[in-house]
């Protein structure tokens, strides 16, 4: 049983566990949608136009996923060239990751970190 145990972690590629998460929810404020997502790292968020719709699937920008288009790239994402700056507002920790929740003129945007670290009193989206 053992060897099994050894075997299966030797054929298991660890890059496609981590990163890839499915959509629970959503929540629209303003001019932007919060998306929430379920992974095997645990719960995070992107923010998108609040005309969007949320993704199935998104990487949790952690950088060891296999992405591929369609599953939250985000080359695939349209480069904002105005930086919209936010105040902390709220958090919500959920598994390994901390969603933190930012209000801004254009409305709630989320940033994730680790689930041990503080919360940015300011962020930029």
């Amino acid at each position: 049983m053992k060897r099994l145990y050894i075997l299966l972690l030797l054929l298991l590629p660890i890059p496609s566990l981590a990163g890839t998460g499915f959509l629970k929810g959503e929540q629209t404020s303003g001019l932007n949608k919060v998306c929430f997502y379920e992974g095997a790292s645990g719960g995070f968020s992107k923010t998108v136009g609040a005309a969007n719709l949320c993704p199935l699937s998104a990487d949790d920008g952690r950088g060891a996923s296999l992405s591929s288009p369609g599953l939250g790239n985000s080359s695939s994402q349209p480069k904002r060239s105005l930086s919209n700056t936010g105040f902390l507002s709220g958090e919500r920790t959920s598994g390994l990751n901390k969603t933190c929740f930012y209000d801004s003129p254009r409305g709630t945007f989320t940033k994730t970190v680790g689930g041990a670290q503080l919360c940015p009193l300011s962020a930029k989206q």
